[in-house]
């Protein structure tokens, strides 16, 4: 009788806690909207500044390089993995970032310091979206430049790293149309 009731309160609390937390998590991504063209030409038309908008990241990125069998670690988080030192940034899913400059239609976004700058654009298959541009693209693994040092980036979030966007939150993606006006009108005297 212990053992049945045992497994039956096991089975409830994994199915609430299972539940609960893929709800949280549904609301979390509902609140976001991708940053697009569109969106994009809508800022610029209210002359707001790019550099004045919050963006997110849509996916988990994880970047990493070999430091080889030398223990050098700046920033990130330092592995040993196959003999070598591995130095890793993680860059979780809804990361805070900041275009710091705008180079024709791409956006480069800091997710931490200045210089550590994400290039963004249009893309190839999605091109109103703003995903993360990178070179050198292998079965969703790419290189970029980050912190002056080449890192391989992939998605810990998704298959492939060029998944992963630009996103605003929702109520800001609302609030850049403020400047509108709706004129009350005039009616005739007497």
């Amino acid at each position: 009788m212990k053992k049945a009731f045992f497994f039956s309160f096991s089975l409830l609390y994994c199915i609430c806690f299972w539940g609960c937390s893929g709800s949280k998590n549904m609301a979390s991504d509902s609140a976001y909207v991708p940053f697009t063209n569109k969106l994009k030409d809508r800022i610029l038309k209210n002359d707001l500044d790019l550099k004045k908008v919050q963006f997110f990241i849509d996916q988990k990125l994880i970047l990493k390089r070999s430091l080889g069998t030398r223990k050098v670690n700046k920033s990130g988080v330092l592995l040993f993995e196959n003999g070598e030192y591995v130095q890793e940034v993680i860059i979780p899913k809804y990361t805070p970032g900041v275009c710091d400059s705008i180079n024709g239609n791409k956006l480069m976004v800091s997710f931490e310091l200045q210089n550590n700058d994400l290039q963004f654009g249009p893309g190839l298959y999605t091109p109103d979206y703003f995903m993360l541009y990178g070179r050198n693209w292998t079965n969703g693994v790419g290189d970029l430049t980050y912190d002056n040092q080449t890192y391989k980036v992939s998605c810990g979030s998704c298959s492939f790293a060029t998944e992963a966007k630009l996103v605003v939150k929702k109520s800001q993606a609302d609030k850049i149309d403020t400047k509108q006006r709706v004129a009350k009108g005039r009616k005739v005297d007497g």
